[in-house]
């Protein structure tokens, strides 16, 4: 397995497992808060887990699909995250996973 893979894997584990410190050390190892996981932004991942200082950490790191994951929340009544995304001045958009995957994010990390 390559490192970049490798990476991506810790990456998603660690927004699964809510550890904040080390998704940090993900983003400084050069993990993309933009990244796409299982059809979905990494961001959507984390609106779905209803964490808000990830959402706040993905979106300070630069996460651009923040229209999809508002609009995630909103369609989902994800109600942690939907003040602090609407707040910032984000229109939600609907969020439409790629083709072949579900309505929702599945975790696939190990």
């Amino acid at each position: 397995m390559d490192g970049q893979k490798r990476l991506a894997i810790k990456f998603l584990n660690y927004v699964y497992q809510e550890n904040i410190p080390m998704i940090r050390e993900c983003i400084k190892e050069g993990a993309s808060p933009s990244w796409i996981f299982n059809g979905f932004p990494i961001l959507v991942h984390a609106v779905n887990l209803g964490n808000k200082k990830i959402v706040k950490l993905l979106i300070d790191e630069g996460a651009d699909q923040l229209q999809e994951a508002f609009g995630f929340a909103l369609e989902r009544e994800i109600g942690e995250v939907i003040p602090m995304l609407y707040y910032r001045g984000i229109v939600p958009k609907r969020c439409l996973p790629r083709p072949g995957f579900g309505a929702f994010p599945q975790q696939y990390a190990y």
